[in-house]
C-alpha cells in the first residue's frame, strides 16, 4: 500500500476507489480505448495503492463528491493532496479528456477543500489548450522554481546560473571531467555504475556538445538506482518515480508531462527537446501496474531525488549501499511479473541504444 494512505481506513480507501470509478463512468470509459486504460489504473490504483479490491467495488454504486469530501474531513492536507493527484493522474489519461471529467475533478478537489496547480492543465487538455499546457508544465511549481533551479545546479555540478529547468550545458568542461572520470571508480560502484551505462548506451556525458541537458543528466543516476530500463516504459516509470519521490506534490509535474508525452501524446516534445512524444505506452499488458509500483517506491523513498542530492558525492559507494541511503525499496513482484526490467536486462535498452553503445558494457543478448 501507498505509505501516505495507510493510516486511512478501510471504508475510507474504498470510498476513493469509489470516487475513481465513478470518475470513469463519468467519461463512459468502458466504450473507449484510452477509457480501459484508465480502467485498468484505477484498478492497480485499488489494490497496489489503496489496498482494496478492486471487484469489491461495483462499478455502477451510487456515489457523491460531497460525501466523499466528508470522508477526509480530518485528514491532513498533504494525505488530500496526494489522494487528490490520484484522480487527477486518472483524469489525464484519458484521450480525448472530456470536460465534465475535468469539472468532475475539480469538484472533487472542492469538496477535499484541496487547490492543486495541475487542475487548470486537465481543464486546458479537455479545450485542447495543449500549447498551454507545455508552457504551464515547464514554468509551473517545481520545474519553474528558481530556488529548485538554483539547487539542482550546485547538486549537479553546473558551473553556470541556470535559468530554466532544461536548459543545456555545453561548455562546462570541469563538469564534463567528473563524469568521465567516474571511469575510474572500482567496478560495482554507482560511479563506475553510471559510466558504464553511458558508455553501454551511446550517451553523450554533459558538458560538452551534443550532450542532454543537467536535469536530464540528472534523472540517469536513477535509472540505475531504482533499476528502470531505458526503453519507453522504463521512462514511464522512472519518471513516475522520481515526482511520486519529491516530498513536495508539485512533483507531480513529472508524472503529467511523462504520461502526457508517453501515454496521450499531448506534449509534442519535453525534456529541453530530448524526449518526443510517442502515444500509448500506458495501453501496454502490465503498465498500470508498473505505474503504480512507481508511485508507491516514490513515496516510500520520500525525498527530493532530482534537486537535493549529489551524486558524485556518493560516486566511491557500493551500489547498494546509496540505495539503502537513499531508502529506494526494490520492486514488488507483482510489478516484475507484469513485465518491469531493470537496466541491465537484455529488454532494458533499445535496439537504437544498442546499435549505438559499446557493446562491452551492454545488457546480455538473450
Amino acid at each position: 500500500m501507498d505509505p501516505d494512505f495507510k493510516a486511512l481506513s478501510k471504508a475510507q480507501r474504498e470510498h476513493a476507489l469509489q470516487g475513481l470509478y465513478y470518475l470513469s463512468n463519468q467519461a463512459g470509459s468502458e466504450n473507449r480505448p484510452s477509457g480501459r486504460t484508465q480502467i485498468e489504473l484505477i484498478h492497480a490504483i485499488g489494490s497496489c495503492l489503496l489496498g482494496v479490491k478492486p471487484e469489491s467495488i461495483s462499478l455502477n454504486s451510487e456515489f457523491s463528491i460531497q460525501a466523499l469530501g466528508s470522508q477526509f474531513l480530518d485528514e491532513p492536507a498533504a494525505i488530500k493532496h496526494r489522494l487528490l493527484q490520484l484522480f487527477l493522474l486518472a483524469e489525464l489519461v484519458l484521450d480525448p479528456l472530456p470536460e465534465a471529467v475535468a469539472s468532475a475533478v475539480e469538484q472533487i478537489a472542492e469538496s477535499l477543500a484541496i487547490q492543486d496547480e495541475f487542475l487548470s492543465v486537465g481543464r486546458d487538455m479537455s479545450r485542447g489548450a495543449y500549447s498551454i499546457v507545455a508552457s504551464d508544465l515547464h514554468r509551473k511549481g517545481y520545474l519553474g522554481d528558481p530556488k529548485n533551479l538554483e539547487k539542482g545546479g550546485k547538486m549537479m555540478r553546473v558551473h553556470k546560473h541556470l535559468l530554466d529547468c532544461f536548459e543545456g550545458d555545453e561548455e562546462d568542461l570541469e563538469l564534463l571531467t567528473q563524469w568521465l572520470n567516474l571511469e575510474q571508480c572500482a567496478a560495482g560502484t554507482l560511479g563506475r555504475t553510471i559510466w558504464e551505462y553511458y558508455q553501454g548506451r551511446g550517451f553523450v556525458f554533459t558538458g560538452q556538445e551534443g550532450s542532454v541537458n543537467p536535469s536530464i543528466a540528472q534523472h540517469d543516476w536513477l535509472h540505475v538506482l531504482a533499476d528502470y530500463a531505458t526503453t519507453i516504459e522504463g521512462e514511464l516509470e522512472v519518471f513516475t518515480f522520481i515526482g511520486s519521490a519529491i516530498p513536495d506534490p508539485s512533483g507531480f509535474a513529472f508524472i503529467v508531462a511523462i504520461v502526457s508525452l508517453f501515454e496521450t501524446g499531448r506534449l509534442d516534445q519535453w525534456g529541453g527537446g530530448v524526449l518526443n512524444a510517442d502515444k500509448g505506452h500506458l495501453d501496454l499488458p502490465g503498465m498500470p501496474i508498473r505505474l503504480a509500483d512507481a508511485i508507491i517506491r516514490g513515496r516510500k523513498c520520500n525525498r527530493d531525488v532530482m534537486y537535493e542530492i549529489d551524486y558524485f558525492s556518493m560516486k566511491d559507494l557500493p551500489l547498494g549501499q546509496v540505495k539503502e541511503l537513499l531508502g529506494i525499496p526494490p520492486k514488488s513482484p507483482e510489478a516484475i511479473q507484469a513485465g518491469s526490467v531493470g537496466f541491465m536486462a537484455p529488454q532494458g535498452i533499445t535496439s537504437y541504444q544498442r546499435e549505438h553503445g559499446n557493446h562491452n558494457y551492454q545488457p546480455p543478448l538473450e
